[in-house]
């Protein structure tokens, strides 16, 4: 027994529209749907986003987060870009200041919250330097004694 999940559902009012930011956002083609639109992110295996129109206009929606992450490069880059396809900043909150480690909540044109997170590579690039004890990460001097980290388990 057990579970994949294959789709995430977002109501909005134009499928259309919204699938071509999605498919902008994800690089990724939009297809039809029965009732919307699909689309297959990159390496997202069966996985997909499905747009459809709002069922009960004006009814309240499901506050739903995507949680993206980048592949290459680095947030900040990921994130000017998507503000460039017409997302807007909701929130920023650091998970590590001091190693620049972040979250950004962002919405989709029509409203719909998503967050971009430090890539893997950024946080591996942490991990290495947390357990590099020449390094100087917080500027209290070596070790990681001194670094005072939150969020992030350190094998």
């Amino acid at each position: 027994m057990g579970l994949t999940m294959r789709v995430v559902e977002l109501e909005c009012t134009d499928p259309l529209k919204l699938g071509e930011f999605w498919s902008a956002v994800l690089e990724a083609p939009v297809g039809p749907g029965k009732d919307g639109v699909n689309i297959a992110p990159r390496g997202g295996g069966e996985m997909r986003l499905y747009l459809v129109e709002e069922r009960a206009p004006g009814h309240p929606r499901s506050r739903t987060r995507l949680w993206l992450n980048p592949v290459e490069g680095a947030w900040e880059a990921e994130v000017a870009r998507l503000t460039g396809l017409g997302a807007r900043v909701v929130e920023k909150y650091w998970t590590n200041r001091s190693c620049g480690l972040a979250v950004v909540v962002l919405a989709d044109p029509e409203g719909n919250g998503f967050c971009v997170e430090s890539s893997d590579r950024e946080v591996a690039e942490v991990v290495r330097r947390f357990e590099d004890p020449s390094d100087d990460l917080d500027g209290l001097g070596p070790g990681p004694e001194s670094t005072g980290f939150v969020g992030i388990d350190v094998p």
